[in-house]
């Protein structure tokens, strides 16, 4: 067995622990007041980092400095640490104690891999020619936690090298790992529309500015965009998912509001769709005298891998976990995830780690029967770390 495999496997019932512990304590985004606090307390019990800091209220940034750390390169290592507004629905012993709250997209599993790759990494501390950050990053869900880290000002990201982390992917077997250059997820946009008109009698529909009739004429033309717009190799989704509007059937509603979501693997597609819903609602304004108020919150971003980092992180998990762990995702995925803030100023990688129990169902993601199997806590650590000591150019 590798130096690696050895340390790994010296803390391993232990970070099983840890993960147990999160996922029966789950928080929601930007409310992980407890958590922040459990990682904190075993960061400076168990370790000797350099740096322990609160950013945001909730984020801690972690500094391991290596040997000559200022001529020596410096890299992230980032896990998520957030729940859903979820109710879960397993028979675990460690099930979730928070009632309406689960972890049901597997940030439990990432805190606890990077709290792990923590103690391994820091073993080799006079080996690393230079300095890991570690990023236990609040917030993902709402696509706030990120940007928490990259607006804090004494994280000067510019002099960072690289960035990676790590993500359950409940189609694949624990012990594997799953990795794409180019294009890995979406941007992923939520989209509000308030549309006004004038209510009244629907005897007398002459006398009303109809809404209901303004928001079927949105909905089939936002459909055009896609359809008619844009390229068909060039993936995009706009799904509109809820409507609200009206209160009896012989009375035509003031206002009628839709939300939604917009999908899209580039920057460029991402731009011009918001451009283009604008004009549609423009043009719906003028030809069914209506008003439409349209929030769009730009604040997310296609997510992108480098592939020098991709190769590295190839060779690491081929030598961490074997020659036969490493898969290719042919395509890109739309679903989205507030690590490509970090990728977009840094050279990134975005690692997917089997989830699934070998012969076991398949994870869905932000599911209430969510699970993760327990070999994902070791395939965590071992990726992050190793990882990290390709990058270096470290033994192990």
């Amino acid at each position: 067995m590798s130096e690696l495999l050895d340390l790994e496997n010296s803390i391993n019932r232990e970070m099983v622990d840890v993960w147990h512990h999160l996922h029966q304590n789950p928080e929601l985004s930007m409310q992980e007041y407890k958590t922040a606090d459990f990682i904190e307390k075993a960061l400076r019990e168990k370790t000797g980092v350099d740096r322990i800091k609160r950013v945001g209220e909730t984020g801690l940034w972690v500094e391991l400095k290596g040997a000559d750390p200022e001529r020596g390169d410096i890299i992230i290592l980032r896990g998520d640490m957030d729940a859903l507004p979820i109710t879960e629905q397993n028979a675990l012993p460690y099930c979730s104690r928070s009632p309406g709250v689960m972890h049901a997209c597997g940030h439990d599993v990432h805190t606890s891999a990077l709290l792990g790759a923590v103690r391994v990494l820091e073993k080799y501390r006079e080996r690393i020619h230079g300095s890991i950050w570690f990023f236990f990053q609040p917030g993902e869900e709402s696509l706030k936690g990120a940007l928490t880290f990259l607006n804090d000002p004494e994280i000067d990201i510019a002099k960072v090298k690289a960035v990676a982390g790590i993500h359950v992917a409940g189609d694949l077997e624990s012990g594997k790992v799953r990795l794409k250059e180019g294009p890995v997820l979406a941007s992923a946009d939520p989209l509000k529309f308030l549309i006004k008109g004038q209510g009244g009698h629907a005897a007398y529909p002459h006398g009303c500015r109809d809404p209901l009739v303004a928001a079927a004429n949105l909905i089939i033309q936002l459909q055009t965009l896609v359809s008619r717009e844009t390229s068909p190799l060039d993936a995009i989704v706009l799904s509109l998912c809820h409507i609200q509007g009206g209160s009896k059937d012989n009375v035509i509603p003031n206002e009628i509001s839709i939300e939604g979501t917009l999908r899209a693997l580039k920057k460029e597609t991402r731009t011009y769709i918001q451009e283009a819903i604008r004009r549609i609602c423009q043009g719906i304004e003028i030809s069914l005298r209506v008003s439409i108020n349209f929030e769009f919150e730009g604040n997310s971003l296609p997510l992108y891998n480098d592939g020098e980092l991709i190769k590295i992180a190839e060779k690491a998990a081929q030598k961490a976990l074997g020659a036969d762990s490493v898969v290719f995702a042919e395509n890109p995925g739309m679903a989205g995830e507030d690590f490509a803030f970090f990728a977009d100023k840094i050279p990134g990688a975005f690692i997917f780690i089997g989830a699934r129990t070998k012969d076991g169902p398949p994870a869905s993601g932000h599911n209430p029967e969510f699970y993760t199997d327990e070999g994902a806590v070791r395939t965590g650590i071992l990726t992050l770390a190793s990882f990290a000591l390709e990058y270096f150019g470290v033994d192990f």
